[in-house]
């Protein structure tokens, strides 16, 4: 009788495992190191060779033709009151491309997000496996942008850098 209901526990609890979904724009989500040169291929003068990290996730409504790019670390204010730079940039996920022209700002939402900011982004691309973490040493995927802000008309910064790894070692 123990055996048996045992055996019956144990059948009741197998559960089937239901498969976790994806975001439709998932291989080109996360976080990013990446470092600012100007169009002449220099480092950028307030930057430098320092890395900043940019961020990149779907929409709420999990589009597959646009995806969020948060720029707060590399352009907004993090001392108070906090500054939040982030726009709906348009995707391609066959080819992993993605570009905005005069994107409007996130909306303030309780943040002082500056409402009249527009963001332009061209020639933004992931390339899967295009970088390796410079202390790990690991494989992992590349990212590169051009970046105008409307405060700044006329200055294009090109980000690029590598998905960030999590090993401490390729952290900045």
């Amino acid at each position: 009788m123990y055996i048996l209901s045992l055996l019956i526990i144990g059948l009741s609890a197998c559960k089937k495992e239901e498969p976790i979904g994806g975001t439709s724009v998932q291989d080109m989500s996360g976080e990013w190191w990446v470092q600012a040169k100007d169009a002449d291929g220099k480092f950028s003068t307030f930057l430098g060779e320092d890395f900043v990290k940019i961020v990149t996730f779907n929409t709420s409504d999990n589009s597959t033709s646009q995806m969020w790019v948060d720029l707060t670390e590399f352009w907004g204010t993090n001392t108070p009151p906090k500054q939040l730079v982030q726009v709906k940039a348009n995707v391609n996920t066959g080819d992993k491309t993605f570009s905005i022209t005069n994107g409007n700002n996130v909306p303030d939402n309780g943040y002082k997000n500056d409402p009249n900011l527009k963001i332009t982004i061209k020639n933004g691309k992931v390339i899967t496996d295009g970088a390796v973490g410079p202390g790990s040493k690991q494989k992992t995927d590349a990212i590169s942008l051009d970046v105008e802000f409307s405060d700044e008309p006329g200055t294009i910064y090109k980000l690029s850098g590598y998905h960030r790894t999590k090993f401490p070692d390729d952290d900045h």
